[in-house]
């Protein structure tokens, strides 16, 4: 029996190979790419920067981002370039800093004049008062209510401690009337 034809490569130091010729008993081998190229050495990342602090030595790395980002941008001698895309170059220049110039002016007027907030920000204030507000009317109903009970529950009382003392319910109810 052959397995198919194929080798997987893994962005890592280790990767997983298959012989066109191999039989589906052997399956995939690990291969270090160290062993096999002795003439590549291993890059080793140089840090960005080299925090000394108390606590000790922190170093920070660029990330490929990084790395790709400047290898994308290459910096121009304006003095070498011809006509056109000297031109060309003090165009992008010029709109570039001007589009940076107004964004920047834009928020700072927008901040000036107040237009910062979200659009509806009133009405969201009004529903908070109306919340507040009819929390708090809720909250003196309820001790209403309680100062309701306490006086019925005074008045019992009081009631009772007549009916204790001699008196009967007829004639608490004709001193009353």
């Amino acid at each position: 029996k052959m397995a198919s034809a194929g080798v997987a490569v893994i962005a890592t130091d280790d990767v997983l190979l298959q012989d066109k010729r191999m039989d589906d008993s052997q399956g995939f081998h690990t291969v270090s790419l160290d062993e096999h190229h002795p003439s590549c050495p291993k890059r080793k990342k140089q840090p960005r920067r080299v925090l000394h602090c108390s606590d000790g030595i922190y170093e920070e790395f660029s990330t490929d981002e990084e790395e790709e980002t400047d290898a994308q941008q290459p910096t121009v001698d304006p003095q070498t370039l011809t006509w056109g895309p000297y031109l060309w170059f003090y165009t992008t220049f010029v709109a570039s800093r001007g589009l940076a110039a107004c964004d920047f002016l834009g928020e700072k007027l927008a901040w000036f004049f107040g237009i910062t907030s979200p659009k509806y920000q009133y009405a969201i204030d009004e529903y908070e008062r109306m919340q507040r507000q009819d929390k708090e009317e809720q909250e003196l109903e309820e001790r209403e209510r309680e100062a309701e009970k306490q006086r019925a529950n005074q008045e019992k009382a009081e009631e009772l401690n007549d009916m204790e003392g001699g008196a009967t319910a007829t004639e608490t109810q004709q001193v009353e009337c």
